[in-house]
């Protein structure tokens, strides 16, 4: 049995008329008659009843009936779903983020607007180190990767993109005596104990206190290792020493903590927007778009 026995039966049902049903199909009547009779042979079961004026529906034609429709209308379901997946109206999209990248307004907003302009994809964010995130992106588990450039190397057949800049701050104890100015100079915090993201966390950050420090000619003095802003802004609050983070990490205020804009001319952190170059998933393309078109985004191709 197949698709086209469906439509041919249900064009006689609703007809109840061979003639009518024919010119509806855009066939002629004895091909028409000819199918319904191997239909019925195929099935074992009469499902019409003929005389010379008039046709009808047996028993089992009427039951027959409401199945083809059913399964001819789950056929053009189907059918109109796959479409709008293929146009990038409907489907699934899986995204990782960096945990300090929910600390911007960048990203939250993004995804609130992509969520409300393609209500029918899902969306499947999942928290993620930077350099695990690329390791996903690679192996096609993550369509897209929100991350900061980690000190690894690119897998081939994977772009990150520039998409967002920070300057970054230093966040420190109300009572420290660096606070008392406007700014401070990455040079002013030799020898002050840091609070930093560990090496082995994956997280670009890393590698941007650390380059900061060579260029001011020290090494960093690490008081503690944290993988959470919120952590290391309660540990800044509890007096264990001065962190470096990106200036969004303002939106997390504790008593007894200043953050202070840190001067140096490349004192700032980028988020990078991950994805491998041959991807043609309609989705991805639809929030790509509407990333680079946030206002506080940079578009800057690396």
């Amino acid at each position: 049995m197949e698709l086209r026995h469906l439509r041919y039966f249900v064009a006689v049902a609703e007809e109840l008329n061979f003639t009518r049903a024919a010119e509806r199909l855009y066939m002629a009547q004895p091909p028409l008659s000819t199918q319904i009779r191997g239909l019925e042979e195929e099935l074992g079961v009469q499902l019409f009843e003929r005389d010379k004026r008039r046709v009808y529906l047996t028993q089992a034609g009427r039951h027959f009936l409401d199945r083809a429709r059913t399964i001819l209308a789950s056929v053009q379901s189907a059918k109109d779903e796959v479409q709008s997946a293929a146009a990038g109206e409907v489907g699934k999209l899986n995204v990782g983020f960096t945990a300090s990248s929910m600390l911007t307004t960048a990203l939250p907003s993004g995804i609130r607007q992509y969520r409300a302009s393609f209500p029918a994809v899902e969306l499947q964010l999942r928290e993620m180190a930077s350099m695990h995130q690329l390791d996903a992106i690679n192996a096609r588990e993550l369509d897209l990767g929100v991350l900061r450039k980690p000190n690894v190397s690119i897998p081939v057949g994977v772009t990150i993109e520039e998409w967002y800049s920070a300057p970054l701050v230093a966040a420190m104890p109300q009572q420290h005596v660096l606070t008392r100015g406007k700014g401070i100079h990455i040079r002013e915090l030799k020898d002050v104990p840091l609070i930093v993201y560990p090496r082995d966390a994956g997280i670009g950050l890393y590698w941007k206190v650390q380059e900061l420090c060579a260029k001011a000619g020290f090494r960093p003095a690490v008081m503690h290792e944290t993988r959470e802003a919120s952590t290391m802004v309660g540990l800044v609050a509890a007096g264990f020493g001065v962190a470096i983070v990106p200036a969004d990490t303002q939106c997390i205020q504790l008593e007894g903590v200043l953050y202070s804009r840190i001067l140096d001319k490349d004192a700032v952190s980028s988020l990078y927007l991950g994805y491998r170059d041959a991807d043609a998933n309609p989705h991805l393309e639809s929030l790509l778009r509407l990333l680079r078109g946030t206002p506080v985004a940079s578009s800057r191709k690396r």
